[in-house]
Formats: structure tokens, sequence, C-alpha cells
């Protein structure tokens, strides 16, 4: 059978070392400080820019199908309203050509 030690004399042993009482709580704590340190200095900027990604992904994409459809029903309600295809595309193609000389001309030299 295995001798058991006395509580006493683990902590005197370990007075004696110079150790408090709670060193195994204590050493327990810094080896987890050291490993989320690590973690966060490894990891964080991945993580980081996984969630960027993903806020692209399910944030933009549905704006420029949003984008496209509505072109699509701006078209053909104004097929509808004229009652002309080349009309529709007439006033869209001025829209777009108006929208893309005011940014042309506010680009930066």
């Amino acid at each position: 059978m295995a001798d058991a030690t006395d509580p006493k004399e683990d902590a005197t042993t370990a007075s004696m070392l110079g150790l408090s009482e709670d060193w195994p709580e204590q050493a327990a704590d810094a080896v987890v400080n050291t490993v989320d340190k690590v973690r966060d200095v490894t990891t964080g900027p991945v993580v980081n820019l996984s969630r960027l990604l993903a806020y692209i992904v399910f944030g933009v994409f549905p704006l420029l199908i949003v984008l496209v459809l509505g072109i699509i029903a701006a078209v053909r309600g104004l097929e509808v309203a004229t009652g002309r295809a080349w009309a529709a595309h007439g006033i869209l193609g001025l829209l777009f050509v108006s929208l893309g000389a005011f940014a042309w001309s506010r680009r930066p030299s």
C-alpha cells in the first residue's frame, strides 16, 4: 500500500521552498495565461479576417443581387410604362451615363 502523506508536512515543505500554499493554482493560472496570450497573437488576426470575409459574403453579395434585380425591374417597368423597349433602355442608359459622368467629374486628379 502507498504511504499517506501528511498535509502538514506538505505545507512545511512548500514554505521551506518559498512557495505559498496555493502554488498549484498559481502555476495553472500562469500556464492558462501564457496559452491565452499565444492564442491571441497567433489566431486573433485570422479570426478577424474570417469575420470580415463573412460580413462581405453575407452583406455585399445580397446587396449586389438586389441591385441587379432592381435594374431588371426598372427596365421591365419602363417597358410597360412607355410601351417600347428601346425607350426603356434609352432612359436607363441616359441615367447611368449621367451618373458615370458625375462620378468621373468627381474623381481625384
